[in-house]
């Protein structure tokens, strides 16, 4: 059982982009593992805003260019034997696979979505409370009422266009994770900062606290700077302040290279 909590905080706009991703893909695939309505409804609305984030933003060559990087990193740390040789082979061949999938996309994946009715009758009513009810829509609880392999396969064909975005972002960031080491820290009083090398470059800051002391961090981050300010939560509207004690926790600041 994991004791700890890792609250990520990112640097750059391209890694904020991917956590974002990676955190639809998580929901979207908790979603479509369970078998009630509400669970399939959620599995919808995610991909649908998913469809929403990638419209708005070329993930396709923010992914490249990292994946791109990622491959002179990983190899950066097997000439410095900072990597082992199969955790090197595995990244290595999953960097290059995410990068021949996507470059095989002729066009955004939103257009799955743009271009189907059905969703996007969805789409029109999920900005208005209870707007995707079953007695304005009963076409979706006709379709939410199917076999369930039947509703599986059209959601997995919906789903497909998105997989190499959220494949990539989730390697990208599975590789930082990896291949950066938690440092024991220490607060003053609720307050801790740290100045970073101008020479470094940091794209993803993490911090880990101990579960269940009601302790949470207040993350402003540059790639010059980071600050903290420790804080608990009390009372039946969860107010927050600044803790007024030390607290040890442990830092993790991955590098770009």
């Amino acid at each position: 059982m994991n004791e700890y909590i890792i609250y990520e905080q990112p640097v750059t706009e391209n890694i904020r982009n991917f956590l974002k991703c990676e955190y639809l893909f998580e929901k979207f695939n908790s979603a479509i593992q369970k078998q009630d309505i509400w669970s399939v409804k959620s599995s919808v609305s995610t991909l649908i805003e998913a469809s929403d984030l990638i419209f708005r933003i070329n993930l396709k060559v923010e992914l490249l260019k990292e994946l791109e990087k990622n491959i002179l990193f990983l190899n950066y740390l097997y000439n410095d034997n900072s990597i082992e040789i199969s955790v090197y082979d595995n990244f290595i061949t999953k960097t290059k696979n995410c990068i021949v999938a996507l470059n095989n996309i002729n066009e955004s994946p939103s257009k799955s979505i743009l271009d189907n009715d059905f969703l996007m009758q969805i789409k029109s009513k999920l900005h208005i409370p209870a707007g995707e009810n079953f007695f304005d829509m009963p076409s979706y609880l006709n379709f939410l009422s199917s076999n369930r392999s039947f509703i599986i396969d059209n959601i997995n064909l919906w789903y497909l266009p998105f997989e190499p975005f959220f494949a990539s972002s989730k390697l990208i960031l599975d590789i930082k994770r990896k291949n950066s080491k938690f440092i024991t820290m220490n607060s003053a009083g609720s307050y801790f900062e740290k100045k970073i090398d101008k020479n470094s470059k940091f794209d993803l800051a993490r911090i880990k606290l101990i579960k269940n002391i009601n302790i949470f961090p207040d993350i402003s981050i540059s790639s010059q700077n980071i600050n903290i300010i420790f804080k608990t939560s009390y009372g039946p509207n969860r107010l927050s302040k600044a803790i007024s004690k030390n607290i040890d926790f442990e830092l993790s600041l991955s590098c770009t290279k």
